[in-house]
Parts: structure tokens; sequence; C-alpha cells
């Protein structure tokens, strides 16, 4: 064999292993157009050290197993993160300078939607007059049970604040355009402004896209790729108050799940309060009018073939079921943590410093499947996290 044809076969055997090894890797995920990841949190309250260290650890993804999943793009935080403009200011310190910087989605809960910046009355804290409910199932913990009365409902909020960069739709909701009154990252520290005020005239403001329920509205939905993630206020009044979802409010979800462009293969629910509660506030959460809870579970599942999970906080309890018949006994039992086949998600994500541990999720969009991953770590700074389960949903 000549030289000259040695080489010719050397290089002809190298564009087949090149061609072989990328080619399996795109034939591996066919169609798969949209891969990402974004992560959930709650309830970090005046928590910094935790806080600052899920935030870390959603930048750095030191905990990675495989299958690996990539930086988040956006993170969903379900509500409590009073004082809202410390945290939010820990959130720009975290990713300051970071390659990735992720969207903040804010979900209102009941301590935002205290004007005092307090503790609404009868929310049962982690103080005094509390019983310890123990807790099996998959949240594996026993948290306090609050003995107080129905949480705070708060006010409607000020109406004061500039709206920036945003249009009517046609079908009259009002879309964010990036840039809001600071620009797409506002500025932080204002703590004269509450934190409705704060969620509503600089948090919102600041995601690009985001379609509000109205003007001035603290419930909206935002699209990523082929996600739309809908964010309900159930506080302020317009879409529910005292972590119920009314009538306007369920009417305005699923619409916005009905006017999901084709493009949108998963769509994601967050509101504060759980519709079905484990651990702490199992009397004061969504479940407190069940025929608004059941009404509007029936709807999600009414929409199945694109909802694939509820986010909520608020219990600092973290735990999930699958749910199909929001009236039956599984769904109702306090100790049960049912998994129905054909049913919803919900996945209470716990809290980045208020619970037992500090736990948060992971969810990874690849394409038509999505994979699930919570993390839980101690309390306080610097503590090394864990991955606490896994799951996933494939839509072959």
């Amino acid at each position: 064999m000549t030289f000259k044809k040695l080489n010719r076969n050397l290089l002809l055997s190298l564009i087949l292993s090149l061609y072989l090894f990328f080619g399996g890797i795109f034939l591996s995920f066919p169609g798969n157009a949209f891969c990402f990841s974004f992560a959930v949190m709650s309830d970090p309250h005046s928590a910094s050290d935790s806080w600052v260290n899920a935030l870390t650890e959603a930048r750095d993804i030191k905990i990675n197993p495989e299958p690996t999943y990539s930086h988040a793009e956006f993170i969903l935080v379900t509500g409590d993160t009073n004082p809202i403009d410390l945290r939010y200011e820990d959130y720009n310190t975290v990713f300051k300078g970071s390659d990735i910087r992720p969207v903040y989605l804010s979900v209102t809960g009941n301590h935002e939607a205290d004007d005092s910046g307090g503790f609404p009355g009868g929310m049962g804290g982690m103080g005094q007059g509390m019983q310890l409910q123990g807790q099996g199932g998959q949240s594996g913990m026993g948290m306090p049970q609050g003995a107080g009365g129905p949480p705070g409902q708060g006010g409607q909020p000020n109406a004061g604040g500039a709206q920036s960069g945003a249009g009517q739709r046609p079908d009259g909701g009002v879309v964010q355009m990036p840039g809001g009154p600071s620009g797409m990252y506002p500025d932080t520290g204002d703590a004269a402004i509450i934190d409705m005020e704060f969620i509503r005239d600089k948090v919102i403001a600041a995601i690009p896209g985001a379609v509000r329920m109205s003007d001035k509205s603290c419930t909206y939905y935002y699209d990523h790729e082929n996600v739309r993630v809908i964010s309900v206020d159930g506080y302020s009044g317009e879409a529910g108050s005292g972590g119920i979802i009314n009538d306007k409010g369920r009417k305005w979800t699923e619409d916005a799940i009905k006017s999901a462009p084709t493009t949108i293969e998963h769509i994601f629910i967050a509101f504060h309060a759980p519709a079905f509660p484990r651990g702490r506030h199992t009397y004061d959460s969504f479940n407190s009018n069940t025929e608004q809870r059941n009404a509007f579970w029936n709807m999600l599942i009414s929409h199945r073939d694109k909802v694939r999970a509820v986010f909520s906080g608020h219990t600092h309890v973290y735990c999930r079921m699958r749910v199909l018949d929001p009236a039956g006994t599984a769904a109702n039992d306090y100790n049960a943590y049912p998994d129905e086949e054909g049913g919803i998600y919900q996945v209470v994500v716990g809290s980045t410093g208020n619970g037992i541990k500090n736990t948060f999720l992971r969810v990874e969009v690849d394409g038509k499947n999505v994979y699930f991953r919570s993390y839980e770590a101690e309390n306080g700074k610097d503590q090394p996290f864990a991955v606490k389960e896994e799951w996933r949903i494939i839509n072959k």
C-alpha cells in the first residue's frame, strides 16, 4: 500500500468516525429543538444566607449527576420573598457578572400582600402556639402546624408606580417589553417601596414579554422557548384573595392556557398557597375553599395535554404528589401523597431557609420531555446540597 493511499484511507476513516459520532448525537434526540433548565424556589423570608446558598448552587450547579442539567435560564420564586427588595438585591449580587443571568419570575405570597411588611395574623409562623405534625411519604419530615386563624388578606396594592414599556394586546392582556422602570434588571434596595409594589412595578416590569392580567396586575404569564409559566396572584383581590383563586382568576388562567401557541409544549402553573397542603397551613391554603380549589384543579386536568405541574410554597415543607381527583380521599388526606395516573403534579418546593431543610427544585426541559430534580441542604451559609429525589415526564 502506497503512502498516498494510506493517508487517503486514514482521512476517510476519520470523516466516517466524525459522521457517526455527531450523527449519533443528533439522532439520539430527534426533534428536540428546545433543551434548557430552570429553577424553582420559595419562602426565603429573611433567611438571606440560605437563600444566597440556594441561588449560588443554581448558578454553579456543583451537584449535577447524570443526566446533567444545563444552567438555569430563569428562576421562579413562588412567594414570600419578603423583604423583596433585599432578596432581589441578593439575587442581583449572586448573578452579577454571570455568563448566564436567569430571568427572575416572582409569585405573590401572603407576606408580600401584608403591607406592614410583617407577618399577617394567624399564619402560625415558626414561633409559639404550634403542634408538631408527623410527616411521612415523600416529604419525609415533620413540620410545625400553625395554630392561628386564616391568613391576613392584605389589600389591593397601591396603584402608584410607573408602568414602563407596556403595550395592549388584542386579547386584552398587557404585554411587558424588556426594560422596566430601571432597565432590564432594576435597581434594588429601595426600602420605602412595599413588597407588592416592588413586585408589580420593578420585578414583573423587568420580565421580557410578560403578559399581565391587567395593567397593574401581579398575575401574568411568561413564555420561554417551548414553555409557558403562568403566575397567579392569589392575594391582592384581582385573581384571588387569601390564597384562594377566584372565578376571574380561574378564567384568566384557562384563557392563558388556551391561547398558548402550538410552539408551547409545556405549561407550568405557579401560585403560593398549595391546593393540597401537607405539614403546615393545612387549613388556610387554597383548600380552605374546596369548591374553588376543585374547580381550578379540574380545569387544569381538562388541559393535561400541556399542563405539566403546579408549583407552590407557603408550607415550608417540600413534597410532591400527582392528583387526578381533587375531591378524592387521597388528595385530602394530610398524611397521603397520591400518585394518580392521568393527574397533574403539585410540587411544594419547600423553603430556602425557613424549613427544616433548605430545598429547591431544578427542571430540565428536553423537547417534549421534562425532568425534575429536587435538592436539599442544611440551613445557613455555604452548606453543601445533595439530590433529594428525581422524576420525569416522558412524552414520546
